[in-house]
């Protein structure tokens, strides 16, 4: 897709994330993100023809820093359990969303008000990153740690839901100004609970 080197297409990409964070979509335009990211307009285009591409790109770019802050499965240390590798896997879910919360505020909103986007962000972002867990599990069960007759992909959207909808409910509703959330009890007992529904019996 991109005529862009890999430097100016990051500078196109961290210009339209910096934008969707301040602008609707509708009101970023081609002449902001030119400004923006100090690239031209007509590269930008035919780089990647459609205010749709730019946000598909984005989000598929910050799906891929996520995975790649999450520890690979392999590397689980001597004396560990599922439960403590779920743990360690769900805060860093956890802390990469909380770390994009603005952008993600703004992209939930035009979510709401437009289908378009809201297919755009579940099928570059949601369906990746549930995909990705899903590996994660299947990793564990070919390893004969998991219920043999777990279903992988509904185990993956359960935690993931479960997870993100409680870091999600509380960033985007407001409630930082009504209460505390201790978000080490929160993941401790989520991974504790979903391990108990997956492991493989003794």
């Amino acid at each position: 897709m991109s005529a862009l080197n890999s430097e100016r297409q990051r500078s196109v990409l961290d210009g339209a994330l910096q934008l969707f964070e301040q602008y609707p979509l509708r009101e970023i335009t081609l002449e902001k993100l030119t400004k923006t990211s100090g690239v031209p307009a007509f590269d930008i285009i035919r780089s990647f023809h459609s205010s749709e591409n730019i946000l598909r790109a984005v989000l598929e770019r910050e799906l891929d820093l996520m995975a790649a802050a999450a520890t690979a499965p392999e590397l689980r240390m001597p004396g560990e359990t599922i439960a403590d590798e779920l743990r360690l896997l769900a805060r860093v879910i956890f802390d990469q969303y909380e770390k994009r919360m603005p952008f993600l505020r703004k992209l939930f909103g035009e979510a709401l008000n437009d289908s378009n986007v809201a297919a755009l962000y579940y099928s570059t972002f949601i369906v990746p990153g549930r995909q990705l867990f899903a590996q994660f599990l299947r990793t564990r069960a070919e390893a004969g740690e998991l219920r043999p007759d777990l279903d992988v992909e509904a185990a993956a959207a359960i935690f993931l839901a479960s997870l993100l909808g409680s870091v999600m409910t509380f960033e985007l509703f407001g409630g930082r100004q009504v209460e505390s959330l201790d978000e080490d009890r929160l993941l401790t007992e989520l991974c504790e609970t979903f391990a108990r529904g997956i492991l493989r019996k003794s």
